[in-house]
């Protein structure tokens, strides 16, 4: 399957970079994430639990983050099992792009194979539950890029209190909280396929 798409955000790329890479900002964007580990190098695990249709499971990934160009694109090369609701494997590749009056148009594109429940659900339906969750994702990031600074400050405090330690102290884990982020359109269908 594949699935592209384009949202506008009211702030310079930079800006939403950084807010895509804080690892606080992502566990409010993502809906049911429970967890995002660093493994080491670019590697990373995670863990969300998802509602598709019929289907519901707590999936967990392996990730890993390839091509960093900060502030403007990277690839994420995912695998997840969400037990008897199937599993799902697959790419996905953002660009931020600087667009006029300060805004950043960011891309997306995302190949993904699923087998099990997911792949007997039927495309149109997995295609809805990913627009939907990739709406719902920009809509809770353009909600924090909007926040001023204090109630920014708060909504990440609250956020970070409830992440591991190990996480918090891994530098590289908010390229992955950036990537599923970022990708959370992708996540949309990451977080259905292999978040999923």
């Amino acid at each position: 399957m594949d699935f592209q798409g384009s949202q506008l955000l009211q702030h310079p790329a930079p800006t939403v970079w950084r807010a895509l890479m804080d690892p606080a900002v992502l566990q409010q964007c993502i809906a049911g994430c429970e967890k995002f580990e660093h493994l080491g190098g670019d590697d990373y695990s995670s863990t969300v639990k998802v509602n598709i249709g019929p289907v519901a499971a707590r999936f967990t990934s392996k990730l890993s983050l390839s091509d960093l160009v900060e502030p403007t694109s990277c690839s994420l090369h995912f695998s997840g099992q969400g037990g008897v609701a199937g599993f799902g494997k697959g790419t996905a590749k953002l660009q931020l792009v600087q667009a006029e009056a300060g805004q950043t148009q960011l891309n997306w594109t995302a190949q993904a194979q699923v087998g099990g429940k997911l792949a007997q659900i039927g495309s149109r339906l997995v295609e809805g539950s990913v627009r939907k969750m990739s709406d719902d994702f920009f809509a809770k990031l353009a909600a924090y890029l909007n926040a001023s600074p204090a109630e920014a400050a708060k909504a990440s405090e609250a956020a970070l209190q409830n992440m591991a330690a190990d996480v918090l102290s891994e530098k590289r884990s908010t390229r992955l909280l950036w990537m599923l982020g970022g990708v959370v359109t992708l996540l949309a269908w990451a977080l259905l396929v292999w978040l999923n």
